[in-house]
């Protein structure tokens, strides 16, 4: 069972060699599948953007079907050149690639913001579009409204601020950041804070350093000549997640950046830290 996100993504598989058993079921998290038993992880975010419809859980699960699968076994082929990688991308020539630690993540993340901007010119498209549209909720970015405006980009205008999160009558996207503000405020007294505080601040200045100079490179003049290279000029400037245009931000580099932290996996010497379609549900 399938919608257009599953459907393209499935497609897109074909096309490039990922062999998906058909034991199992790829199917997105409001789509109800008939009689199955969820055999894998389930990753979740909620879309609060009208241009979407209305607010719902949006994840890709993996589901196994009526028959019975038997271990060990394989459920799905990924060859390489179907994974994302530094090494792989549009902008291989231009990035350093990092092969561990904090650089890899980096490196991975312009790369995959970098074919993210591309849109449908990505031969990823297929598998981006069905990547979650929002950032990813991972520790560094708790409550920071600039990293998470693609969640809210308008988070605390007059809008919001109605917003009753103790009487449930918040919209999802202040809860989010709401619960993260509280979350780092437990934080404030421990090592992890000061540990969260200086990667962010890597973040930052790599965006700034190394992320808008090789997007700008590789842009078009009016691009570059709109991309800030001081992103908190402008933190409400957000990438079009719905791939219909090229628009830089720290809040877009912020969401590619918390995909690879919570999808990547490492390959090999060769391609280090990538994406891996399909093993990363």
């Amino acid at each position: 069972m399938s919608n257009g996100r599953t459907s393209a993504l499935l497609a897109w598989c074909n096309d490039n060699g990922i062999i998906i058993d058909p034991r199992i079921q790829v199917v997105d998290n409001d789509v109800e599948p008939s009689q199955a038993s969820p055999v894998g992880s389930c990753f979740g975010v909620e879309e609060n953007s009208s241009d979407f419809g209305p607010p719902c859980k949006r994840g890709l699960n993996i589901y196994s079907r009526d028959q019975y699968i038997p271990s060990p076994c394989t459920l799905v082929y990924i060859p390489k050149t179907a994974i994302l990688s530094v090494r792989s991308s549009f902008l291989s020539s231009r990035i350093e690639s990092v092969p561990y630690g904090h650089g890899a993540h980096l490196s991975l993340a312009v790369a995959l913001y970098g074919e993210l901007l591309r849109g449908p010119k990505s031969r990823w498209y297929g598998y981006l579009q069905s990547l979650p549209r929002e950032t990813v909720d991972i520790a560094v970015f708790w409550g920071d409204p600039v990293a998470n405006s693609t969640l809210n980009k308008d988070f605390g205008d007059a809008s919001h601020a109605t917003c009753n999160v103790s009487e449930g009558g918040a919209c999802a996207s202040c809860k989010q950041l709401r619960d993260g503000r509280n979350a780092m405020a437990w934080l404030q007294v421990t090592e992890a804070v000061r540990e969260l505080n200086d990667l962010w601040h890597e973040i930052h200045q790599y965006y700034a350093d190394v992320v808008v100079p090789t997007l700008c490179a590789v842009g078009s003049p009016l691009q570059a000549k709109s991309a800030s290279p001081i992103p908190s000029e402008e933190p409400n400037a957000k990438v079009d997640l719905r791939f219909e245009g090229m628009e830089m931000s720290l809040s877009g580099f912020c969401h590619s950046y918390s995909l690879v932290s919570s999808r990547a996996f490492w390959v090999d010497a060769f391609h280090g830290l990538s994406m891996v379609p399909i093993a990363d549900v």
